[in-house]
Formats: structure tokens, sequence, C-alpha cells
């Protein structure tokens, strides 16, 4: 049995270094580029993969993108029995790195949006996961469809709500943890502060996680707020850094570690990624 399912997107990457990133209408000249497997969905899994047994739901397309995709995951040692192939391209995404380590990213779903709410749930009913772990990358009906599944059948569900979006109650209500960032738990709540913010979504969720960055992370369960905090480093690219959070702080749960603990050592995970370049990891 898996313990960890992950239902989500998979990408091939398309990175382009640059020393400052464009104005309107400015073309920059790049210093470099690489292809990565990527994605939220697959990296999380991969990330959780490093800890415990975890599967991949997902939709690649019929090219070759969409067989790298797969072979990646293989190696990661990643159950693709639910990582199916539909015909046309695969996601992309185009991704712009500067030298501080920062980027900015455009999301080509592609076969990411033919993941219905069906296919979640029969691929979730044939693996039988102890967590549930999806984000915002694949339509918006399957990931409530994958709420739905996992309150059904008493799953925990861990829910990485970017990019951010509205999302129904009875969604924010069954997520233990909703994860996401200070940007994304300000569109949710409206709150200004990182605390408020925390407040409010303790309202909402059984539990919550509210990553800031350098400032590490705010873990919200219980009507209380832990400051957890991230080590002094120089990033060499952040990219990524985020979904490796989310895919260790997964596999630490479904083994049974409390919240606070998971995402500490997922905050030590993020940080050793952001100091390695992605065609090293």
């Amino acid at each position: 049995m898996n313990r960890v399912a992950v239902v989500g997107s998979a990408n091939l990457d398309l990175v382009a270094h640059t020393s400052r990133r464009p104005a309107p209408g400015e073309t920059v000249l790049g210093t470099g580029y690489h292809q990565h497997p990527g994605g939220k969905g697959l990296n999380q899994a991969v990330a959780a993969a490093t800890m415990t047994t975890t599967a991949f739901v997902g939709r690649r397309g019929s090219d070759d993108a969409g067989r790298g995709l797969a072979a990646e995951l293989v190696r990661h040692g990643v159950d693709t029995s639910q990582f199916l192939a539909v015909e046309g391209p695969s996601g992309h995404a185009l991704i712009t790195v500067t030298p501080d380590g920062e980027n900015s990213i455009t999301v080509l779903p592609e076969a990411n949006h033919l993941l219905l709410p069906a296919d979640a749930t029969q691929a979730l009913d044939v693996l039988a996961p102890r967590l549930v772990l999806t984000q915002l990358e694949i339509p918006r009906e399957t990931t409530e469809a994958t709420a739905r599944w996992a309150v059904t059948h008493g799953v925990r569900l861990m829910l990485n709500a970017s990019p951010s979006a509205a999302l129904p109650e009875h969604v924010l209500a069954a997520a233990d943890p909703l994860v996401v960032n200070l940007t994304e738990a300000r569109q949710l709540t409206g709150a200004d502060t990182p605390t408020d913010a925390a407040r409010l979504l303790a309202e909402l969720c059984v539990s919550a996680v509210i990553t800031l960055g350098s400032d590490g992370s705010l873990v919200v369960e219980k009507g209380r707020t832990t400051h957890l905090p991230a080590p002094s480093l120089t990033p060499v690219d952040t990219t990524g850094a985020g979904d490796v959070f989310a895919g260790v702080t997964a596999a630490q749960l479904a083994h049974g570690t409390g919240l606070a603990e998971a995402a500490r050592q997922a905050t030590q995970a993020a940080a050793q990624a952001i100091q390695t370049p992605r065609s090293s990891r």
C-alpha cells in the first residue's frame, strides 16, 4: 500500500537563466537554458518518495515529454500505475531564474487539465493511500472530488492551495493541513499580516502551514500557532522549493509524525534544495 498518493500535475520545465527579469515589452538575453521534469504534483511526489512509498495520479501527453516525465517518476521510485497517457501535448512550464535565485513561472497545463474527477477518485480507490496530497494545477472539479474522496474514506487530505484560487468551504474544511505561502494566505483570508492570516486560516481548516521563505513558516494546529525559523543561506535556485517542503511534510505525516515536526524536517529539506542547482537535484 502506498502511504502517500499525490493527485496533481506533471510538466516539462523550460528554464531560462537571465541577469534580470524583463520589463513589460522588453527583451533580455539569457545566460543559460535547461529542461527538467517538473510540475507541482511531480515535484511533490518525488520529494515524498525519498521518505515513503508514494504513488502519482495524473495525466501526461502522448509526446516525448510525457514519456520523459513518467521515466523521471519511475527513476525516483514513484508508483506510476495511475499516471496515464492521453492524446496531445504534455504540460509545460516556462521559468525565468535570476542570479538571486528567484524565479517567475508561466504554466501551460495541457494534459494536466484532462485529469477528470472520476479519474482521480477511481485511481484513489485502487491505491488506497493513508494520505492524499493535491494542489491547484489540475481542474478545480478534480481537486474538489479528491477532497470529497478523502473525507468519505477517512483519509488525511493535505492541500497545497497553489496557484492561488478561491476554494469551496468544504475543500478548505477538509485540509489537514492546508499549505500556502504568504501571498496565497493573504488572498484566501484578506489579512495583512502572517499572524492574522494564520488566525483566520485556523477557522477555515483543520490545520495550516504558511511558508514565509527566508523567515521560515507558521504552523497552525488546534488553536496554536508555532513559528519555525528557516536556516540562513544563500539560494542558488528557489524553483520547486515549496514542492519539496510539501512532499516531505506529506511523507512525514503519513508516518505519524506531528505537523510541527514534519514541517521542521521539510524546512531543512527545502533549504538543501535551494542551495543545489536544479540540474543536480
